[in-house]
C-alpha cells in the first residue's frame, strides 16, 4: 500500500475562514481527489508568544514552523499554501 503524504494545519483547518491557507489546502486536495493524512501541528493564535504549546514537533517532521505544510512520501516538504496548491495542480495534468 503507497504511503499518504500528510498535511500539517493549524487548528482552523477546515473550520476556518474560506481564504484560510490551510483550509483552501484541504478544499484543494478534496476536490482533485487526493487523499492525505492531516496533523493538527498548531493551536491557538499564530501570533508565536499567544500559541498554545510549541511547534517542535512540526520543526522536526518538516524542518520549519510554517503552516501548511505538506510532507509527501518520500520526505520532500512543501511549505506555504501557493506552494502547495501548484503542486496540487500538478497532480491533476495527465501525465505524457
Amino acid at each position: 500500500m503507497a504511503e499518504l503524504p500528510t498535511l500539517y494545519v493549524c487548528h482552523g483547518d477546515e473550520g476556518g475562514p474560506k481564504m484560510h491557507p490551510c483550509r483552501r489546502v484541504q478544499e484543494a486536495l478534496h476536490a482533485a481527489g487526493i487523499e492525505y493524512d492531516k496533523v493538527v501541528a498548531g493551536h491557538g493564535s499564530p501570533i508565536p508568544f499567544l500559541r498554545k504549546g510549541s511547534r517542535d514537533e512540526l520543526r522536526a517532521a518538516t524542518g520549519d514552523n510554517k503552516l501548511p505544510a505538506l510532507k509527501l512520501p518520500d520526505g520532500t516538504v512543501i511549505t506555504h499554501s501557493r506552494a502547495i496548491l501548484a503542486w496540487i495542480g500538478d497532480q491533476e495534468k495527465p501525465q505524457p
